[in-house]
């Protein structure tokens, strides 16, 4: 019996998890264990299809910005995200054993994608904190899915689902088992292959969306960079008062005139054009176009009547690409005296000599001269679960667990772009000279370099010969214009080699204590040791090195039953204590900086720090039954996550500049005359502002509380179920730098903090620390209810279900006396509350649920701007619409071997709520972009 929340072999008499079964699954029509997840209303869906482009997202994907995670990484991940405490508070485990978190994420998630649904026996979940027993990760709960295992026979299944937006979906599944007297063997094998979307379906026609907001500018996210063909030279005037009208008659560019054929443009040539020149274009396809194989293998083997060995495998390969940079322009940044360049030197910058164009390559991709660009990848999840166990009597068995798991994504991103800039340099026949940053550092050797170094020599000529074979010339308006081939900025931009892995061995003693007259008292104990490490682009390029940390833990827990069984009496017709605490030791080394501040990249010699620390975790909790149809539990514990490795360490080590003190609130320094500037309302001085890694940093640690009542009443109540439970927890010690005070504090608030801005005895702040430290916190609570009941009748089983859950709290503030900032009922945050009610009908082999799912009108402020605590763009927030949706599945078993099981998703097509999220006029992460869809599936057994 695998359980989730405990280690005792029988499980933990205190928490109640929600499970779905294998029949659950197949009723809620579901085809991947993304889309299983989302249907939880615990769970917030950040992470996830579409959702994973957003720039403000989780992820933060933004290629070419080093730290940030890039699109390969982001392809093809989905995480589990309980009570919206993020994805990395969530623990997820396949047979109650960890596995690797997404590949390169430095968050510990585990992609969801990588555990095939056909390999699910039952899902269990459970929401009060189980840090006692797992260790870090699981402040947010625990999703622990169970592999079939144990089955003798063949289960062949077959299913295509059909959207009617374009994401169409096939699947193929085999699952067969041996047994014999002491031990079976099982396996899955599962292939799929999804589709992606086609944009205009889903309702993504335009990027402009200023009419449904009476006009208004800022809702157009059209842009002149998005190029045209011919190009385009931005012109529009910088405004900062925010005035409409300035803003319409100040969007301009330069263009080409019409008739223009070709050769050297003059300035007579060029023509200025308004807002309407921009671009209009939405990319035929969104998300990834993914093919997926996984195995997954269980076997168990009784060696004698006392020693057994048992192990779990399971391999996913997913094969990802994705359509993305279509939609951009190619930037051009060309040299005065540029055979197609007609402006002077300096003629839009003072520090850019060149002329900036962006030119939208549209003739040469439809007629197939240049691809479109795109990011594609191979994810590989694996999983080794090995272990042996000896029974030393019923009660009692000793097992050792070792667990071995790797998460890798392999893939490139391909797209046009420039790499050359332009500056000015008198020593140059032409007086100006390319330049790129990553070469003249010297970020590139070997093969990388020479790639970089000619795609750099080609570019530049393209940007600054006075050659019209060799030039580039942005002002053409097809394929077979003058000027030299596009397909020199069409390359690799990027290749990356992710991972993450994981170790794990685990020596545990189950057994029974003593026998009281309420039952037997249950015990665990044991220890475990933990390797497990991340290596990807963005993490390295902080900590110059993949990262790994250490960790011994040693765990006990115990049920003591006190009333039951032989002992109990009205009002205490049971009760059992659950006691567990855990201990934990990580280290983790990683570089601080280099000797003497020579650049690792040019032969520094590395600087090493150790961050160590040591963690108990208790918990405890009781199972309170006062008459035989009431069940009370109550739980109360504590959690911790780890501090990411980016915070604790920087190749670079520490930086240091000078920076400027304004209006300091605690020291005058025109009282004192030393202000080192004064211009009338702003007045200050002049200090070092340091930047730098922080090795001792303290991991995030959680208090949670739990409490359930659960009423199964008899006689005419019969078959009626409710459980109501309320989930709180409060964290403590999260993390936060100078860019999270300036985002939630004013000056005056923070300059008294001593770790950002220590001060010498008069009270002057004698340098700026910009460090992360532990001082941060969040809180989050919600009631759950649950009603369900069963009706039987001469003609069918009916069993309707109600789940409702309100969150309470979901808010962060800086410190504890900050001002607490809540995103309930907004984009980013949890939803107000959530309903999904289902009924279920059955009657002999037939069997048919429909669900309905609500979701809230909720608050659009993704483009809201908040600068010390105040929002700044109050006119950016937006209420998005109620939606409710509905599925039907049903299922009929035709013969012993033959059932057919149809699912409509969505069934009657209902349209997303409209609310603009960067250039998408929906919510990927509230609304299922494949729209509605219907699946046929075919389940044959033999």
């Amino acid at each position: 019996m695998l359980v989730t929340g405990s280690r005792l072999q029988y499980g933990s008499a205190v928490s109640k998890p929600s499970i779905i079964t294998e029949e659950d699954i197949k009723k809620r029509g579901v085809t991947s264990v993304e889309e299983l997840i989302r249907t939880l209303p615990q769970n917030l869906a950040t992470i996830g299809g579409m959702a994973n482009g957003r720039f403000n997202g989780p992820l933060a994907v933004a290629d070419g910005s080093p730290g940030n995670m890039s699109s390969i990484g982001a392809l093809g991940v989905s995480a589990a995200n309980l009570g919206g405490m993020g994805a990395g508070r969530t623990l997820i485990l396949v047979n109650g054993r960890r596995m690797a978190g997404a590949a390169g994420i430095q968050d510990g998630f585990v992609n969801l994608n990588g555990i095939p649904l056909s390999a699910i026996e039952r899902v269990e979940i459970t929401t009060d904190g189980a840090s006692a027993v797992y260790g870090a990760d699981a402040m947010g709960g625990v999703i622990n899915f169970i592999l079939k295992s144990g089955f003798s026979g063949t289960t062949v299944t077959v299913q295509h689902e059909d959207s009617n937006n374009g994401a169409d979906n096939s699947r193929f599944s085999l699952y067969t088992g041996y047994g014999w007297d002491s031990g079976n063997i099982s396996m899955t094998l599962d292939y799929s292959k999804r589709k992606p979307v086609i944009n205009a379906k889903t309702g993504y026609t335009t990027n402009d969306y200023s009419s449904h907001y009476n006009g208004d500018p800022s809702w157009d996210r059209r842009s002149f960079s998005d190029g045209s063909q011919p190009g385009l030279v931005d012109n529009s005037t910088s405004y900062y008062d925010w005035d409409l009208d300035a803003y319409i008659n100040n969007v301009s560019a330069y263009t080409i005139r019409d008739g223009y054929t070709g050769g050297r443009p003059t300035m007579d040539d060029i023509v200025d054009v308004g807002g309407e020149a921009r671009r209009d274009f939405v990319p035929r396809v969104g998300g990834p176009d993914t093919e997926s194989k996984s195995i997954t293998v269980n076997f168990e083997q009784e060696l004698t009547d006392k020693l057994s060995i048992y192990g779990t495998g399971l391999f996913t390969r997913s094969e990802s690409s994705q359509d993305q940079i279509e939609a951009s322009g190619l930037t051009v940044n060309m040299a005065p005296g540029q055979y197609y360049n007609p402006f002077p030197a300096y003629q839009f910058s003072s520090w850019n000599p060149g002329v900036t164009a962006y030119y939208y390559p549209a003739d040469e991709l439809a007629n197939g001269d240049l691809p479109y660009g795109y990011s594609d990848s191979t994810a590989d999840n694996w999983s080794l679960n090995a272990g042996i166990s000896y029974k030393f009597n019923e009660d009692t068995k000793l097992e050792f667990i070792y667990t071995t798991s790797r998460a890798t994504t392999k893939g490139a991103r391909y797209a046009y772009d420039n790499i050359v800039s332009i500056s000015e340099d008198l020593s140059s026949p032409n007086g100006y000279r390319c330049s790129n940053f990553q070469l003249e550092r010297g970020r590139y050797t070997g093969d990388e370099l020479a790639f970089y170094q000619d795609l750099f020599d080609r570019q530049c000529t393209a940007m600054t010969s006075s050659d019209p074979n060799l030039a580039f010339n942005p002002w053409k308006s097809s394929a077979d214009g003058t000027g030299a081939s596009i397909n020199d900025f069409f390359y690799r931009h990027s290749n990356e080699d992710r991972g993450s892995r994981l170790e794990n061995y685990e020596l545990r003693l189950n057994g029974a204590l003593w026998e009281l007259p309420a039952g037997k008292i249950y015990y665990a104990i044991g220890g475990e040791y933990n390797d497990d490490g991340i290596d990807s682009n963005e993490v390295k390029v902080l900590t110059g090195e993949a990262v790994h940390r250490t960790r011994n833990g040693f765990f006990a827990e115990t049920n003591i039953p006190v009333f039951g069984h032989k002992l109990n009496f009205p009002g205490m017709r049971a009760l059992t204590f659950n006691l567990a605490a855990r201990r934990d030791s990580y280290s983790t080394t990683g570089a601080v900086g280099t000797v003497d501040g020579i650049p690792f990249d040019q032969g520094g010699e590395v600087v090493y720090a150790k961050n160590t620390f040591t963690r108990w975790t208790p918990s405890y909790g009781f199972n309170w039954q006062p008459i035989d149809s009431v069940t009370v539990r109550a739980k109360w514990s504590e959690g911790f996550k780890a501090p990411p490795y980016t915070s604790l360490f920087s190749i670079t080590g520490s930086s240091t500049y000078d920076a400027a003190v304004t209006n300091d609130p605690l020291y005058d320094c025109r009282a004192n005359s030393d202000c080192d500037f004064d211009w009338g309302d702003s007045y200050g001085y002049y200090v070092p502002r340091t930047t730098a890694p922080n090795e001792l940093l303290k991991p995030q640690t959680s208090k949670q509380q739990s409490y359930t009542v659960s009423w199964l009443p008899g006689g005419a109540l019969s078959g009626l179920t409710l459980d109501v439970t309320y989930n709180n927890t409060k964290i403590d010690n999260e993390y936060a730098d100078l860019d999270d005070l300036n985002h939630y504090e004013r000056f005056e608030t923070t300059a008294g903090i001593e770790d950002f801005y220590p001060r010498d005895e008069n009270g002057r702040v004698e340098r700026v620390r910009n460090l992360t430290f532990n001082m941060s916190g969040s809180e989050y609570s919600s009631l759950l209810y649950e009603l369900g009941y069963y009706v039987y009748t001469d003609f069918g089983t009916f069993t309707p279900h109600l789940t409702y859950i309100r969150n309470l709290k979901s808010e962060t503030k800086v410190f504890a006396g900050s001002e607490p900032m809540s995103d309930v009922g907004h984009l980013g945050g949890v939803d107000r509350y959530k309903l999904t009610g289902s009924l279920q009908y059955q009657y002999n082999d037939f069997s048919a649920t429909l669900w309905a799912y609500y979701l809230p009108t909720y608050i659009n402020d993704y483009d809201v701007q908040i600068y010390a605590g105040q929002e700044s763009n109050l006119d950016a927030k937006r209420e998005v619409a109620s939606m409710t949706t509905f599925d039907l599945t049903m299922s009929y078993q035709l013969t012993n071997s033959l059932r057919v099981n149809f699912a409509g998703r969505n069934i009657f097509d209902k349209q997303p709520a409209f609310v603009v999220v960067e250039q998408l006029p929906y919510d990927a992460a509230r609304y299922n972009v494949a729209g509605r869809t219907l699946s046929l599936e075919l389940q044959y057994d033999f």
